[in-house]
């Protein structure tokens, strides 16, 4: 018997009972700017148990044999937001045995960078309200706000605090490398170095000195070619006309 068939014959006897197969979820950080130029994300209440009316990371199972985590990131990001092709980077996984009371889930974490004017949300079937929370992580603490309601890192469900907070650091280490402040521009074709710069500051959660971000900014986009002038200025209240540049 040749080799592809004593492989045929293994796969038709293989017995998938043989070891318990965890279930696995795809759960999505999206990371916006608010309208007061706070680093914010999207969380839904969770309509049914476990934690029925604790508040969640938008996600949910893949479904196996049908789709890579990739694809069901991407299903999962769609189905809350309506956005479809966006950035989306996988995290890291997370898969201790216990972070589900229902049985051993593993989640595949993905942040989602995506500007405020393009993030319009929803809550899914299995959810009972979604909204943006400002977050504020200070000394290793995790807290969010959203108009007069104010979370802890207890009051989330599963390990989404432990997450959340994984996420924004991963965030605020790779942004001086990768060019992820491009992605929560509101426009990516004409943007000039003031407004990239404040959101450098608001995911890094401190404020930047002017000239050595410009030096930065030339540096590390303009010479690079990941970003180039369109040879235009533009006014905005209150401010001198500033050039535009555009991503590439």
């Amino acid at each position: 018997m040749n080799e592809p068939s004593r492989e045929h014959d293994f796969l038709q006897e293989y017995d998938v009972s043989k070891y318990e197969r965890p279930s696995v979820t795809a759960d999505i950080i999206i990371f916006t700017v608010d309208e007061k130029k706070r680093l914010s994300l999207l969380l839904i209440r969770r309509g049914g148990y476990p934690y029925k009316d604790r508040w969640a990371l938008p996600g949910g199972f893949l479904n196996a044999g049908k789709e890579s985590a990739d694809t069901a990131a991407a299903r999962e990001l769609f189905e809350e937001t309506g956005i479809k092709n966006a950035y989306l980077k996988q995290l890291y996984t997370f898969s201790r045995p216990d972070r589900d009371p229902r049985t051993h889930v593993i989640s595949i974490a993905y942040t989602a960078l995506i500007p405020r004017g393009k993030l319009q949300f929803r809550a899914g079937d299995d959810a009972r309200d979604a909204r943006l929370f400002a977050i504020y992580f200070q000394d290793g603490t995790l807290s969010l706000v959203s108009d007069s309601l104010t979370l802890s890192e207890k009051e989330l469900a599963f390990d989404h605090a432990e997450i959340i907070k994984t996420a924004i650091l991963r965030l605020r280490g790779r942004i001086d490398y990768e060019p992820d402040a491009f992605e929560l521009l509101e426009s990516k074709t004409a943007f000039t170095i003031f407004e990239l710069k404040q959101i450098f500051e608001t995911i890094k959660d401190t404020s930047m000195d002017t000239a050595n971000f410009r030096k930065m900014f030339f540096r590390n986009y303009v010479n690079t070619g990941i970003a180039s002038s369109l040879g235009q200025t533009r006014r905005d209240k209150g401010r001198r006309a500033a050039a535009l540049y555009c991503m590439n």
